[in-house]
């Protein structure tokens, strides 16, 4: 491979690598594992030429470097909101409501919001969640906390940026139906 196919795969995967970090540590937001893998493939392909250079040892030394900062990316739970999105995603349809609380068990649960005062407690109002299609029925709790009826929701901050960062599992007759995740 040309040296400088290599250098601009390098780049370009060093940029890819910036942009990673942004989303994990900046953004608190975890991109999939292909991602990682996709870089480690094209950090692989530039620094290791296929026939061996006087300075091959070195290249295997940076491409390891390389391949420790992408594990401890991925691994490394910058946030609260890592963990929880991993546990949110092992929710599946057809699970009971008991499963989901023994894998979400960790978390609080509720919306953390008051009810609003125009909602009958009969009736009810309606949740819209931004960027998203979904609608929910609500109602106020005795406590006079916002419900999601026939869902569960948890939250795994009380801090400000996450606060309010919801993950909803909706139910139908005691079993998983939806899983979605609201972001803060």
């Amino acid at each position: 491979m040309d040296t400088n196919v290599r250098l601009l795969l390098f780049t370009f995967a060093a940029l890819v690598l910036a942009l990673l970090a942004w989303c994990e540590m900046g953004m608190a937001y975890p991109p999939a594992w292909w991602l990682y893998l996709l870089m480690a493939l094209a950090f692989a392909v530039a620094l290791i030429p296929f026939a061996p250079g006087r300075f091959q040892c070195i290249r295997i030394i940076s491409l390891l470097v390389l391949f420790s900062i992408l594990a401890a990316l991925h691994y490394m739970p910058w946030t609260s909101r890592k963990p929880f999105l991993r546990d949110l995603d092992r929710i599946r349809a057809g699970m009971t409501e008991a499963q989901v609380r023994h894998i979400m068990n960790r978390y609080l649960e509720g919306t953390g919001w008051p009810a609003s005062p125009r909602d009958n407690p009969t009736n009810g109002g309606t949740l819209s969640i931004m960027g998203s299609s979904s609608q929910y029925a609500t109602t106020p709790s005795l406590s006079g906390e916002l419900l999601l009826r026939n869902s569960l929701v948890f939250r795994h901050s009380t801090k400000g940026a996450f606060n309010a960062d919801w993950g909803i599992v909706s139910l139908s007759k005691g079993r998983v139906v939806r899983v979605e995740f609201s972001p803060d």
